[in-house]
């Protein structure tokens, strides 16, 4: 978040507050009930709500998925790291470990899950005890979201770069030369990847 953004919405919050403290007296004693505590806590909710839109905001961008995408396969390229018994490059994989784990930082049970996770297999690994760290590695890349990305088909050859650009055709202007690609030549794709 932009060092800018907080000056207004901590001047609006004591605006609102000033305000809400000057008229208190006279609004809420007219109603059956609720008492100024009560009416605090109420603006103090609807404060702590409005400035957890900008958290939601960083979610509907993308932040969770680019986090996926971009650290995932960093994550896997540490199996032959591991396989060998090489715990210093598994050590050096520990930022790429935390940013992948902001993936589920929106389920906090399967955040707690992977960090600790993570947090026990690089402690192994500082640790020296290889074999440890064979097996909770592989416990992490068991887990569904990384299964099922493991197990896509692989893009095609020199056609892709990401998996956003993944059916893009660089020859969209010429049918004559988009027909001559696999996924735009009117074939079409039969469900089975072995193939």
């Amino acid at each position: 978040m932009a060092r800018g953004a907080r000056v207004p919405a901590i001047a609006m919050l004591l605006m609102a507050g000033s305000a809400m403290y000057s008229l208190m007296p006279a609004a809420f004693m007219s109603f059956g009930g609720l008492s100024r505590r009560e009416a605090l806590q109420a603006a103090g909710a609807a404060a702590a709500v409005t400035l957890g839109v900008q958290s939601a905001s960083a979610d509907a961008q993308g932040e969770p998925t680019v986090a996926f995408v971009k650290n995932l396969p960093r994550v896997m390229k540490l199996q032959d790291a591991v396989d060998k018994g090489d715990l210093k490059a598994v050590l050096r994989g520990e930022k790429d470990f935390k940013r992948l784990n902001t993936y589920w930082r929106n389920d906090p049970q399967s955040f707690k899950y992977m960090r600790d996770l993570s947090e026990e297999l690089l402690d192994s690994a500082y640790e020296g005890k290889a074999d440890q760290v064979k097996t909770l590695y592989a416990k992490y890349g068991s887990k569904k979201e990384i299964q099922v990305m493991n197990s896509l088909p692989p893009p095609p050859a020199g056609k892709a770069v990401t998996l956003g650009s993944y059916a893009a055709n660089k020859y969209q202007d010429d049918p004559a030369k988009s027909a001559k690609l696999p996924f735009f030549g009117g074939q079409q794709f039969d469900g089975d990847y072995s193939k």
